[in-house]
Protein backbone atom coordinates (compact mmCIF):
# COMPACT_ATOMS: atom_id res chain seq x y z
CA UNK A 1 0.00 0.00 0.00
CA UNK A 2 1.20 3.49 -0.84
CA UNK A 3 1.45 5.84 2.11
CA UNK A 4 0.70 9.49 1.23
CA UNK A 5 1.20 12.31 3.61
CA UNK A 6 -0.94 15.42 3.28
CA UNK A 7 2.12 17.40 2.25
CA UNK A 8 2.92 14.99 -0.63
CA UNK A 9 -0.71 14.97 -1.73
CA UNK A 10 -0.91 18.78 -1.79
CA UNK A 11 2.46 19.17 -3.57
CA UNK A 12 1.58 16.47 -6.13
CA UNK A 13 -1.86 17.99 -6.81
CA UNK A 14 -0.37 21.48 -7.12
CA UNK A 15 2.26 20.16 -9.54
CA UNK A 16 -0.37 18.50 -11.72
CA UNK A 17 -2.51 21.65 -11.72
CA UNK A 18 0.50 23.83 -12.58
CA UNK A 19 1.48 21.52 -15.43
CA UNK A 20 -2.08 21.54 -16.80
CA UNK A 21 -2.43 25.31 -16.58
CA UNK A 22 0.96 25.97 -18.15
CA UNK A 23 0.26 23.57 -21.02
CA UNK A 24 -3.08 25.32 -21.66
CA UNK A 25 -1.41 28.73 -21.61
CA UNK A 26 1.44 27.60 -23.85
CA UNK A 27 -0.99 25.96 -26.27
CA UNK A 28 -3.06 29.16 -26.44
CA UNK A 29 0.02 31.31 -27.02
CA UNK A 30 1.29 29.00 -29.77
CA UNK A 31 -2.13 28.94 -31.43
CA UNK A 32 -2.35 32.75 -31.39
CA UNK A 33 1.17 33.00 -32.80
CA UNK A 34 0.33 30.55 -35.58
CA UNK A 35 -2.76 32.50 -36.63
CA UNK A 36 -1.00 35.84 -36.27
CA UNK A 37 2.00 34.78 -38.37
CA UNK A 38 2.51 36.87 -41.49
CA UNK A 39 2.05 35.16 -44.84
CA UNK A 40 5.01 33.29 -46.23
CA UNK A 41 7.58 35.44 -47.91
CA UNK A 42 7.42 33.15 -50.93
CA UNK A 43 3.73 33.93 -51.49
CA UNK A 44 3.61 36.54 -54.23
CA UNK A 45 0.51 38.18 -55.62
CA UNK A 46 -0.84 36.05 -58.42
CA UNK A 47 -2.47 37.85 -61.37
CA UNK A 48 -5.94 36.75 -62.50
CA UNK A 49 -4.50 36.01 -65.94
CA UNK A 50 -2.56 33.11 -64.37
CA UNK A 51 -5.79 31.34 -63.44
CA UNK A 52 -7.24 32.06 -66.90
CA UNK A 53 -4.20 30.51 -68.60
CA UNK A 54 -4.25 27.57 -66.19
CA UNK A 55 -7.91 26.92 -67.00
CA UNK A 56 -7.03 26.98 -70.71
CA UNK A 57 -4.20 24.47 -70.23
CA UNK A 58 -6.08 22.07 -67.95
CA UNK A 59 -9.59 22.38 -69.36
CA UNK A 60 -10.90 22.79 -65.80
CA UNK A 61 -12.96 25.76 -64.68
CA UNK A 62 -12.37 25.34 -60.95
CA UNK A 63 -8.74 24.89 -59.98
CA UNK A 64 -7.29 24.46 -56.49
CA UNK A 65 -6.24 27.96 -55.29
CA UNK A 66 -3.50 26.68 -52.95
CA UNK A 67 -1.87 24.72 -55.75
CA UNK A 68 -2.19 27.75 -58.04
CA UNK A 69 -0.46 29.96 -55.48
CA UNK A 70 2.31 27.39 -54.91
CA UNK A 71 2.88 27.00 -58.64
CA UNK A 72 2.88 30.73 -59.33
CA UNK A 73 5.18 31.42 -56.35
CA UNK A 74 7.62 28.79 -57.56
CA UNK A 75 7.56 30.20 -61.09
CA UNK A 76 8.06 33.70 -59.72
CA UNK A 77 11.11 32.58 -57.74
CA UNK A 78 12.66 30.49 -60.49
CA UNK A 79 12.00 32.81 -63.47
CA UNK A 80 13.06 36.33 -64.27
CA UNK A 81 10.36 38.11 -62.24
CA UNK A 82 10.00 41.01 -64.67
CA UNK A 83 9.33 38.73 -67.63
CA UNK A 84 7.11 36.05 -66.01
CA UNK A 85 3.79 37.87 -66.32
CA UNK A 86 4.48 38.94 -69.90
CA UNK A 87 5.47 35.36 -70.80
CA UNK A 88 2.24 34.11 -69.20
CA UNK A 89 0.27 36.62 -71.28
CA UNK A 90 2.13 35.60 -74.46
CA UNK A 91 1.47 31.90 -73.80
CA UNK A 92 -2.19 32.61 -73.07
CA UNK A 93 -2.54 34.56 -76.34
CA UNK A 94 -0.88 31.71 -78.25
CA UNK A 95 -3.18 29.08 -76.71
CA UNK A 96 -6.24 31.28 -77.35
CA UNK A 97 -5.26 31.92 -80.98
CA UNK A 98 -4.80 28.18 -81.58
CA UNK A 99 -7.72 26.91 -79.50
CA UNK A 100 -8.33 23.72 -81.50
CA UNK A 101 -4.69 22.66 -81.59
CA UNK A 102 -3.97 19.79 -79.20
CA UNK A 103 -1.56 16.88 -78.71
CA UNK A 104 1.35 16.57 -81.13
CA UNK A 105 0.19 19.57 -83.15
CA UNK A 106 0.36 21.74 -80.02
CA UNK A 107 3.85 20.43 -79.24
CA UNK A 108 4.96 21.25 -82.80
CA UNK A 109 3.49 24.74 -82.44
CA UNK A 110 5.32 25.24 -79.13
CA UNK A 111 8.58 23.96 -80.67
CA UNK A 112 8.41 26.91 -83.09
CA UNK A 113 8.19 29.39 -80.18
CA UNK A 114 11.04 30.80 -78.07
CA UNK A 115 12.53 28.21 -75.69
CA UNK A 116 11.41 30.18 -72.61
CA UNK A 117 7.77 29.93 -73.70
CA UNK A 118 8.00 26.19 -74.32
CA UNK A 119 9.69 25.70 -70.96
CA UNK A 120 7.00 27.76 -69.22
CA UNK A 121 4.31 25.60 -70.84
CA UNK A 122 6.05 22.42 -69.64
CA UNK A 123 6.43 23.80 -66.11
CA UNK A 124 2.77 24.79 -65.94
CA UNK A 125 1.54 21.43 -67.20
CA UNK A 126 3.88 19.53 -64.88
CA UNK A 127 2.87 21.65 -61.91
CA UNK A 128 -0.86 21.28 -62.49
CA UNK A 129 -0.98 17.64 -63.55
CA UNK A 130 1.88 16.10 -61.54
CA UNK A 131 2.36 18.55 -58.68
CA UNK A 132 6.09 18.56 -59.45
CA UNK A 133 8.14 21.53 -60.67
CA UNK A 134 11.79 22.05 -61.52
CA UNK A 135 14.43 20.31 -63.57
CA UNK A 136 15.45 16.68 -62.96
CA UNK A 137 17.73 16.55 -59.96
CA UNK A 138 16.28 19.69 -58.39
CA UNK A 139 12.57 18.95 -58.54
CA UNK A 140 10.14 20.11 -55.89
CA UNK A 141 6.73 18.69 -55.02
CA UNK A 142 4.12 21.44 -54.65
CA UNK A 143 0.96 19.34 -54.55
CA UNK A 144 -0.41 15.82 -54.33
CA UNK A 145 -4.06 15.14 -53.66
CA UNK A 146 -5.23 18.38 -55.25
CA UNK A 147 -3.44 18.01 -58.59
CA UNK A 148 -5.45 18.07 -61.80
CA UNK A 149 -4.79 14.45 -62.79
CA UNK A 150 -6.50 13.23 -59.59
CA UNK A 151 -9.35 15.72 -59.94
CA UNK A 152 -10.12 14.46 -63.45
CA UNK A 153 -10.26 10.83 -62.29
CA UNK A 154 -11.70 11.17 -58.78
CA UNK A 155 -15.11 9.74 -59.73
CA UNK A 156 -13.58 6.64 -61.33
CA UNK A 157 -10.60 5.68 -59.16
CA UNK A 158 -9.84 5.06 -55.51
CA UNK A 159 -8.51 7.99 -53.48
CA UNK A 160 -4.87 8.81 -54.34
CA UNK A 161 -2.91 6.48 -52.06
CA UNK A 162 -1.30 3.09 -52.00
CA UNK A 163 -4.17 1.61 -49.97
CA UNK A 164 -6.61 -0.54 -51.97
CA UNK A 165 -9.51 -0.01 -49.55
CA UNK A 166 -11.26 2.45 -47.30
CA UNK A 167 -9.40 3.96 -44.31
CA UNK A 168 -8.35 1.30 -41.75
CA UNK A 169 -9.45 -1.53 -44.06
CA UNK A 170 -6.54 -3.66 -42.77
CA UNK A 171 -8.06 -3.80 -39.26
CA UNK A 172 -10.65 -6.40 -40.33
CA UNK A 173 -9.68 -9.91 -41.34
CA UNK A 174 -10.27 -10.42 -45.09
CA UNK A 175 -13.12 -12.67 -46.10
CA UNK A 176 -12.16 -16.14 -47.29
CA UNK A 177 -12.47 -16.55 -51.06
CA UNK A 178 -15.64 -18.34 -52.09
CA UNK A 179 -15.22 -21.58 -54.03
CA UNK A 180 -17.96 -22.81 -56.30
CA UNK A 181 -19.13 -26.43 -56.12
CA UNK A 182 -17.28 -27.58 -59.27
CA UNK A 183 -13.93 -26.48 -57.83
CA UNK A 184 -14.63 -28.31 -54.56
CA UNK A 185 -15.54 -31.54 -56.42
CA UNK A 186 -12.45 -31.30 -58.64
CA UNK A 187 -10.15 -30.96 -55.62
CA UNK A 188 -12.03 -33.44 -53.39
Amino acid sequence: MINFSRRRLVIGTAGILAAGISSQMLGGVLTRLAYAAPPLASAVRMPASFMTLSAQLTGMDKLEPHLAQALYSWLHQSQNNAQLDSQLDTLSALITAHRGVVGDDLHQLLAQQPAELTQLYQQLVSGWYLGVVGQPGSQKCIGFENIVSYQLLKNNLLPPSYAPGEPNFWVNKPAAPQQNSTEVMAHG
